[in-house]
């Protein structure tokens, strides 16, 4: 490993596969050594305890995602921004669904842990932020009708949700592409100008 910042990102990439392993409470420090072949010293040096690598693995994910979704604000239209939101979680749930598999973690440690409940609400808040400056701007050049932002925002970030289920359980029935697919077009026209 080159410097710390890649030695952190190698024991956080190894906390999330211990994370869907495990799960957050059947694993342990001990767990993230052995995956990710560095010493508990070392690890100790970056982390106080598990639940601080979980934070971090939040903050990390986070800056992924924001990394690979901030070119849809960059698209002409709104209605164009939308669709390649949904389609980058989409090809992301079929490259790697770890992360997917995290969230459902952290969505109960949450209930029961309120530094966790704060870190993922932040998360939540900022990319709640970003739909809402698409669907503003399709409202702001006529592309969408005027509907409450803060509301669209929300009805496009459970749908987007509803690809995570297809991380925890198989459909044999519907793809997640087509699922999104179906959904997004669904959404849309209903935000469009009539």
């Amino acid at each position: 490993m080159h410097n710390n910042s890649d030695k952190k990102k190698h024991i956080l990439s190894s906390a999330i596969k211990v994370l869907t392993q495990k799960g957050y409470y059947n694993s342990t420090i001990d767990d993230i050594v052995k995956e990710s072949s560095v010493s508990k010293g070392a690890i100790y040096h970056y982390y106080k305890s598990k639940k601080e690598v979980y934070l971090d693995v939040i903050d990390m994910w986070e800056q992924e995602y924001q990394e690979m979704i901030s070119p849809a604000l960059n698209e002409e239209s709104s209605t164009e921004s939308l669709k390649l939101l949904f389609s980058i979680f989409s090809q992301q749930l079929e490259k790697d669904p770890s992360l997917f598999h995290c969230l459902s973690s952290f969505w109960s440690i949450s209930r029961l842990d309120d530094d966790f409940k704060e870190s993922v609400q932040k998360v939540y808040n900022r990319f709640q932020k970003f739909v809402e400056i698409i669907i503003q701007k399709g409202i702001d050049n006529g592309e969408f009708h005027r509907i409450d932002s803060k509301i669209a925002a929300l009805s496009l970030i459970i749908n987007i949700e509803g690809i995570f289920w297809f991380s925890l359980f198989e459909s044999k029935h519907v793809k997640p592409s087509a699922y999104i697919d179906q959904i997004s077009n669904y959404i849309l026209e209903n935000f469009k100008q009539k």
